[in-house]
């Protein structure tokens, strides 16, 4: 398979929910245009597809939104087969949305639900005689991939409609709590992080706490024998073994709470606002959660029998591994083909052969807007996950992959070299190189601090959902043309996959239990190569043959006895068809395929008495079992190998010389008593070398950790051999069993060239190139990559300032991502625009005059280095030719469906929105705050307006959200973006609420802007209206025309994500107006007076939305919805937060301090000035109204109003 494989024997689990609450899959693409989408299928599939399909409703409608989910293993099919019960359910109408809920989470079911779900599940099964028969039927928006998943999923509703596999329910139960016990303790307080997750942006006031309890109580009474109900028989069959030993658990926690968004649950919400609960004083805080989680339940499960009903969506299932999908879809998307030679699973040798009539009509999707791979990556490599996904990715600007992981370190994310990876695939996270990501993550960092962990058991890092995004199509004007040199290629290949292997090597002799190299073998390094091939437009072959070339001491790294070996993502290349016909055994092919083919397969069996005992090891350790095969003579081992149970029955007809016939597979696997079939290229001129010198083979248990704990002494031998046989006894043939010979599948340079010129090349047109850095290499230092830009001079006008050595040239830096090459007084110059932001400081000019080209050297940089990245932090790019703007790194929203907090100035303060202050304050990063402390001490009548444009950007939606709740000071809606030295007030902001956007644990501004444009001014339209304005509450916010442009750029983003209407092609003025080169501009322009963003979404407004006189008559014709979020730093950057600080919020705000606040003046100084505390928090103490005063920047973001100002 693509990845090393560790298998689980005689355990297994089934996860019924999952953790992580409800997201939505099209967050990041432009509303109204087709989604398809890719998915991995797991207990979640459910909540996501229900949920984005609820907060499509209200949003311009999509033409389709096509999903395609895959799942692995076993498990996988439960998971299939359970969650088109619950569409099919949906659909039917039949059940309410109570009993929906109660099928598919409730472990026990009232004899009612058990006839429904049994009944259903009996209907399933006589329509799944056939894919035509299915499609024939009333669900065929439920699709398959192949046949074969069919197959599977059938078989698991035959045994939903017999109780045979409920009669051990009662021990598995038992089993499952004293799994859970040992795991989490007796208490079972192990899903705080995700109840954190889950209520976040109010995980205040008892609603953690609350959810942990309940969760608790739904465990006990999921694992105690219930009497008057019945088991699920979903449950039931998904952990259900024929072998008594296969110990199959259920997972803890079973609360599908947890999925739901909760913080309104404990919220003050307005009387109109979605999720508001009746009479919520009235009700216990855990009757307010489950209120709430069944509220959004029955609201999503209506969106889907209403998108599928109208055969707006489609959903496609594969019971296939994550890779064997992709790489089997860009085959046919390539070559139309069915299939690309890959085993459906980990353990099976059929090949996933796509539907015929789905795929070679085009009827089904083979390339993705988003791709979604879940929490793959922490099990098999966020690298491989995401180069899979990658070759299916379309080519526009919104396209997403996501990936999920822990790992704060930014490098760390892809093996230690995410920049140098994300320049050569061409993709990064959105929110890295804006270092701002509106998804917040202040309720788990402060988790993490309180007093609910102990120091030694907060983790290390949050968990990130990263959104991946084509470099080139970020840029405007840019064109995706990289290219490397092979040699540098395969020198970077060696660095860094010799590094992780070596890794391997050296964990043989400590006591890691993990590490990156068990994402890693040597055949998923040549995959990943050849994607980088066919990226950087390089010939596979030639690649592999500049190894040769390379410095010895170079080249004597661990990857040299495997290169030769490398096929094409797993299958060999063959050069010729031998002519010979029989059975093979292993020296007569090697002598006839010897010089025919790069690597040959293996196949050898292992008796089921000498895995058993293995296997029982692993049952009653608990323990995996990773293995891999090895040549113990030549000290050679694999990990990429194919096994399967049964045995090889026959071997093809003579006319397919070499193919393996069919394996008769044992369906019960570990479960079962058969033998294990293990088959496994190996380069063929080491065939040769291994039969002359008589070595063996053999099967052996792979993991330094867990040979020492138990594997060692049950198989009584050191090098834990499970099995070995003699070499010359193996069979030998072209490929592994089930596959074929695939033609060859290669890419010209030229054609590859062709293919990624997007736009008309010129004559000052630059290529890039990376390269490694020679003094790095010759200094036998890691791999550190530069970026090339090359331009050749053939214009007369430009070679004759080239001869002339009296002109100056020189470098000029006019965006994060554009480096001019200026000659003399401006008289030509040339933009290099880079894929990536670089940094003038960390550039070399190269000039060539007689040769008549330039170029600039740009090391890799980091976020932080490049000072003009600080306005770039919400930006939005156009979608050539339509000019449709896409957002980049700020998900979208329905407004409409989040609840509105209930602010009222006539009434006491809620203190259930004090959260409010944390949330909004944290925007500024430690990094940040310190900067802030620095300008207010350099500076006593500091007026606002710092150096950084970032900086007060963030001041001013901080102030923003707080005068708009009115936690500090007065209370207003009303806002006017003002800059004196640049024509005054540009555009005026009207808040019309509040919302909880619990998805992206945050709150959001649902408001409208009003941009000011010559032409509108003119017009004198609004002239009484802003007459008006002055005799109301506005707050003036300053800015300076660094930030002023800041609002603009960000003004696309915040229309565009909550955007109800559709862009009108014929009067859009990103549509018809172009910039240059014929290229749509977003936002239009930031020039004083123009218009910034399009009218189409010019009086687009729910009614009654701003409660002004002349609101509806005059302003709101001009005004545009927009959604505002906080703005944070990315964690994958900097610390988004300081560890004091984090631990005071998290502890219940900050000490009391015996000196000023400000100056550290102590009250028992010779001066005699008494401390007066802080007037609002009563915490903090001063020791003058100016120190107070020069404070206030920093402790507003603190200051709570104090329970006493309430108490009657």
């Amino acid at each position: 398979m693509f990845t090393p494989t560790t298998h689980h024997p005689m355990a297994g689990s089934f996860a019924s929910v999952d953790i992580t609450p409800a997201i939505s899959l099209t967050g990041d693409l432009p509303q109204g245009l087709p989604a398809d989408i890719l998915c991995v299928v797991g207990p979640d599939l459910a909540h996501h597809l229900l949920f984005t399909l609820a907060s499509e409703k209200g949003l311009p409608q999509r033409k389709s939104i096509d999903v395609t989910a895959c799942a692995e293993g076993e498990q996988g099919v439960h998971q299939i087969a359970r969650n088109i019960l619950l569409f099919t359910l949906a659909l039917d109408s039949k059940i309410t949305a109570e009993q929906a809920w109660n099928i598919y989470y409730d472990a026990w079911l009232t004899p009612s639900n058990l006839t429904a779900l049994q009944t259903q599940a009996q209907k399933l099964f006589d329509l799944a005689s056939s894919l035509d028969a299915w499609y024939a039927g009333p669900y065929s928006q439920l699709r398959f991939c192949d046949s074969g998943t069919l197959e599977f999923v059938k078989d698991v509703w035959s045994k939903y409609t017999t109780s045979e596999a409920t009669e051990n329910f009662d021990t598995i139960l038992e089993r499952s709590q004293k799994r859970k016990e040992e795991t989490y303790g007796e208490e079972g307080q192990a899903v705080v992080t995700s109840s954190v997750r889950s209520c976040a942006p109010l995980s205040v006031g008892g609603l953690v706490e609350a959810l942990t309890e309940l969760t608790e109580e739904n465990w006990q009474a999921t694992v105690k024998k219930q009497d008057e109900k019945k088991p699920n028989p979903v449950f039931a069959a998904a952990l259900a073994a024929s072998d008594e030993n296969q110990r199959r658990v259920l997972e803890y926690p079973t609360d599908p709470l947890v999925g739901f968004h909760l913080a309104s649950a404990n919220a003050p919400l307005t009387p109109l606002s979605p999720y508001r609960i009746e009479n919520v004083d009235k009700k216990d805080i855990k009757d307010r959660i489950v209120e709430t989680a069944r509220m959004q339940w029955g609201d999503w499960l209506e969106a889907f029998r209403e998108a599928v009903g109208e055969k707006r969506a489609t959903v496609r299932f594969a019971a296939a591994d994550f890779f064997s999908l992709c790489w089997t879809l860009k085959r046919n998307k390539d070559c139309g083909e069915l299939e690309a030679c890959w085993h459906r699973r980990e353990v099976r040798f059929d090949i996933l052969v796509l539907d015929e009539k789905e795929y070679a009509k085009g009827e089904a999707p083979n390339e993705f807007d988003v791709v979604d791979t879940g929490v793959l990556g922490d099990e098999k490599g966020v690298l491989n996950v995401l180069v899979a996904g990658l070759v299916l990715l379309k080519r526009v600007p919104s396209s997403t992959i996501y990936t999920e992981c822990c790992a704060k370190d930014y490098e760390a994310i892809l093996e230690g070299y995410t920049s140098a990876f994300s320049v050569l695939l061409g993709v990064s996270p959105g929110e890295y190189w804006t270092n701002s990501t509106s998804v917040a993550v202040v309720d788990e960092v402060l988790a993490t601090f309180s007093e609910r962990y102990a120091d030694d058991e907060r983790p290390r890092g949050i968990q990130s959902r990263l959104a991946w995004k084509w470099n080139s199509l970020q840029v405007k004007g840019q064109r995706d043309q990289l290219t490397m040199e092979a040699r540098d290629l395969i020198m970077f290949f060696e660095g860094v996959f010799g590094r992780i292997f070596k890794a391997y090597e050296s964990s043989q002799d400590n006591s890691k239990r993990r590490g990156p190299h068990h994402h890693f073998h040597f055949n998923t390094a040549a995959a990943i190569l050849k994607v980088l091939c066919e990226r950087l437009c390089l010939d596979f072959r030639r690649v592999l043959d500049s190894y040769e070339t390379l410095p010895a001491d170079f080249r004597a790294g661990t990857l040299e006895p495997h290169i030769k070996g490398w096929g094409i993502c797993g299958v060999p290349e063959p050069s010729g068809n031998p002519a010979y016909t029989g059975d093979f055994l292993f020296g007569e092919l090697a002598l006839k395929l010897n010089k025919k083919l790069d690597s040959a397969a293996i196949t050898f069996t292992v008796p089921a008495e000498k895995w058993k005992p293995v296997a029982q090891c692993s049952r009653d350790e608990g323990i995996p079992l990773p293995l891999k095969v090895t040549i113990p003579e030549a000290g050679i081992e694999y990990t990429n190998y194919q096994l399967a149970f049964g045995s090889i029955t026959k071997f093809n007809s003579p006319d397919q010389d070499g193919v393996p016939g069919k394996v008769d597979e044992d369906k019960e696997e570990w479960s079962g008593s058969s033998d294990i079939v293990v088959s496994l290229y190996v380069p063929m001129e080491k065939l040769a070398g291994f039969q002359q010198s008589k070595q063996s083979v053999a099967l052996c248990t792979a993991d330094p950790f867990y040979n020492r704990l138990a594997y060692k002494t049950v198989l009584g031998n050191p090098q834990c051999e499970i099995h070995r046989v003699p070499i010359d006894s193996v069979l030998v043939t072209h490929v592994l069993p089930g596959q074929w010979l695939l033609e060859n599948e290669t890419v010209s340079v030229e054609s590859a060239t062709k293919k990624l010129g997007e736009s008309e090349v010129t004559s000052t047109t630059p290529w890039f190139t990376a390269k490694l850095d020679e003094n790095a290499v010759d200094a036998k230092a890691d791999v550190v990559l530069q970026i090339i830009g090359h331009i050749d001079i053939t214009s007369d006008e430009g070679r004759s300032l080239l001869s002339d050595k009296s002109v100056p040239i020189k470098m000029e830096q006019v965006s994060p991502f554009t480096i001019e090459v200026v000659f003399g007084a401006r008289k030509l110059v040339l933009p290099m625009i880079f894929t990536v932001p670089v940094s003038k400081e960390k550039c070399a000019l190269r000039v060539a005059r007689k040769s008549h080209y330039v170029e600039v050297v740009s090391s890799l940089v980091k976020p932080l280095d490049v000072p003009q990245l600080d306005t770039h932090i919400l930006p939005s790019t156009a979608i050539q030719p339509s000019g449709i703007p896409a957002t980049l790194n700020i998900p979208h929203l329905n407004l409409d469906n989040l609840p509105i907090l209930s602010i009222d100035e006539d009434e006491d303060e809620d203190p259930r929105i004090k959260f409010l202050t944390t949330l909004t304050s944290l925007v500024f990063s430690g990094r940040e705050r310190r900067l802030r402390e620095e300008v207010n001490a350099q500076d006593d009548n500091y007026t606002g307006l710092g150096p950084s444009p970032r900086l007060n950007f963030k001041e001013s939606l901080f102030t923003i959200f707080m005068l708009s709740s009115g936690l500090q000071g007065g209370q207003t809606g009303l806002f006017a973006i003002s800059d004196p030295k640049n024509g005054g007030i540009h555009m005026l902001l009207f808040v019309n609420a509040i919302r909880l956007d619990c998805p992206h644990a945050t709150v959001v501004l649902d408001a409208a802007i009003l941009p000011f444009t010559k032409a509108l001014v003119d017009s004198k339209e609004l002239e009484g209206f802003l007459l008006l304005i002055r005799t109301l509450e506005c707050c003036t916010i300053t800015v300076d025309d660094e930030e002023l442009k800041m609002w603009k750029k960000a003004l696309p983003a915040f229309v565009e994500r909550c955007r109800t209407w559709e862009h009108n092609p014929k009067t859009c003025e990103y549509v018809t107006a172009s910039g240059e080169k014929g290229q749509k501009t977003v936002p239009l322009s930031l020039k004083e007076g123009e218009q910034v963003i399009c009218s189409c979404g010019q009086g687009k407004l729910p009614s009654d939305f701003i409660p002004l006189p002349e609101w509806d008559e005059t302003a709101a014709m001009y005004s545009t919805r927009v959604a505002i979020s906080p703005v944070y730093a990315s964690q994958l950057v900097e610390d988004i937060i300081d560890p004091a600080l984090a631990r005071g919020l998290a502890g219940g705000g900050e000490k009391r301090v015996a000196g000023c606040r400000a100056c550290g003046k102590a009250e028992d100084e010779e001066e005699g000035v008494a401390l007066k505390k802080c007037g609002r928090c009563l915490k903090v103490r001063y020791c003058s109204g100016e120190c107070q005063k020069r404070d206030w920047r920093k402790h507003r973001m603190e200051c709570e109003e104090a329970e006493e100002h309430h108490r009657k």
